[in-house]
């Protein structure tokens, strides 16, 4: 067989793969993008469906329906509390996830070794 038709029939098939070539050594950066952790899910969602209904069913009269007001800002405190109460967690480090801003103050209290 030619060289020529040799290089037709295997022609990119078993040819290696070519490397990247590495203009800086492998090697982590002394931080992280900074990203917001995402938003939790709406809260108090069923109560104020009911309070709507409420309002629906009584032509819009707060008397008629202070049970459902009340169970509303009830739900609206304690989802305020569990808020307040995560974002103190967060900057104490008590988090099950480090934040960005965590990790860049880690990162900068123990800093990687430079490479030559």
């Amino acid at each position: 067989m030619s060289k020529r038709l040799k290089e037709i029939i295997l022609r990119n098939h078993y040819k290696p793969t070519e490397y990247i070539n590495m203009n800086k050594p492998l090697a982590l950066r002394d931080r992280v993008s900074l990203k917001k952790t995402k938003p939790e899910a709406a809260t108090c969602i069923t109560e104020m469906a009911v309070l709507m209904s409420c309002w629906k069913q009584h032509d819009f009269t707060d008397a008629d329906c202070s049970d459902e007001i009340n169970l509303f800002n009830k739900c609206l405190a304690d989802s305020e509390l569990v808020k307040r109460e995560a974002t103190q967690a967060g900057k104490t480090g008590t988090a099950q996830k480090l934040t960005s801003k965590q990790i860049n103050e880690l990162l900068w209290k123990y800093p990687l070794p430079k490479q030559k």
